[in-house]
């Protein structure tokens, strides 16, 4: 049994050194565990930490919780409405001063029915895109109109309306529309225009100019260097007392001359003659006595131009391309004053009332019937 019990000794102290062992094993783990552990977080201590963006916090832009993700309204100047990105409507709003934060962007801009009275360089210099601007109806006159004012607007065009409608221009500066080469219609009417306020120069580059208003100024005379792309000129409610018909010369595509309420003396003398004109012009003066067309290019005569002509005395037809066929039915019925003088395929009309008859007559080439 001692044997035995001597034998049993060893487990035991087997069993004991490795409790030792063991205690002294779990001591270095530890201590590896401990300085992985502070070694991972003086690593995040040194990592950055993200900061918001300067201003992020008042940013209306920033999509924070509960509000949409959707971009911002475009900018839009104070009390103006913007239904488009290219438009800007400020209609009505009895502004003094220009805006002075309006988006390059615009191509349309209405100021309409304000207090404006000058317009200021810089901010239209920055408008280039511009294709529309409406700014009638406002206090501007000549000395708050730049000479360069709209230098920079060359893309201006159809139904473009410049500063100049109701306001108190009195003269329109050398080369102000020189370079607006894309513009159809302009609009200066219920202003001061003298003629020594417009030169041969103020149209004279308006290569597409299709429709002018110049109506309710003042001009005596018909203004120099029309373009000749116009189609209507109105020039009713002026002082004209005469017409020469060299600044309508070549003007082949005008359909409507309106010279309405001038003063045109008490003969009623229009002449427009020598031009390219290949019909009658509409709007014309109700008080003509005499209107000269000879040396046109006429090929038709309708009644409605002529209607309302009722002092009408004498119409000059000669040295056009008109024929009986190009002459439209009731033409003469109201014109009971008139005489008509003109060479018409080769011979002479000059009669008083003349008969539908007698009219055919002397239109034929042969003289058939004596009147």
């Amino acid at each position: 049994m001692g044997a035995v019990a001597a034998t049993a000794q060893p487990p035991e102290v087997t069993a004991w050194f490795p409790l030792r062992n063991s205690g002294q094993q779990f001591g270095r783990d530890g201590r590896a565990r401990l300085a992985m552990r502070l070694s991972l977080l003086l690593l995040l201590l040194l990592l950055p930490v993200p900061q918001p963006a300067l201003g992020m916090e008042d940013d209306a832009s920033f999509p924070h919780l509960g509000e949409s993700s959707q971009p911002p309204p475009r900018a839009c100047p104070p009390r103006c409405s913007c239904p488009r990105p290219d438009t800007v409507d400020c209609d009505g709003l009895d502004l003094r001063v220009f805006p002075d934060n309006i988006t390059r962007a615009a191509q349309h801009l209405s100021l309409q029915n304000n207090q404006l009275q000058e317009l200021p360089y810089n901010e239209l210099s920055r408008l280039s895109g511009l294709r529309t601007l409406n700014l009638h109806n406002n206090l501007i006159s000549s000395e708050g109109l730049p000479d360069e004012a709209f230098e920079s607007l060359t893309q201006l065009q159809s139904h473009s309306l410049l500063p100049s409608q109701n306001n108190l221009i009195s003269k329109v500066p050398r080369g102000a529309l020189s370079r607006q080469t894309h513009l159809r219609e302009l609009y200066l009417q219920h202003n001061q225009l003298t003629d020594s306020g417009l030169d041969a120069t103020t149209f004279s580059k308006l290569h597409r100019l299709e429709y002018l208003d110049l109506s309710h100024n003042q001009l005596a005379a018909v203004p120099a260097g029309l373009p000749r792309t116009l189609a209507l000129l109105h020039l009713g409610r002026n002082r004209i007392r005469w017409v020469e018909a060299a600044r309508l010369g070549g003007l082949r595509g005008l359909r409507y001359l309106l010279l309405q309420h001038n003063q045109l003396g008490a003969t009623g003398l229009l002449d427009l003659a020598g031009n390219q004109l290949t019909q009658l012009p509409s709007g014309l003066p109700a008080g003509l006595h005499t209107l000269r067309l000879q040396r046109n290019q006429l090929r038709t005569l309708e009644p409605e131009p002529l209607a309302g002509l009722h002092q009408l005395q004498e119409l000059s037809l000669a040295h056009n391309r008109l024929r009986v066929g190009g002459i439209g039915p009731g033409t003469w019925h109201e014109l009971q004053a008139l005489q008509v003088r003109g060479r018409l395929v080769g011979h002479t009309i000059h009669r008083a009332a003349p008969s539908p008859l007698c009219l055919l007559a002397q239109l034929l080439p042969w003289k058939a019937l004596k009147c």
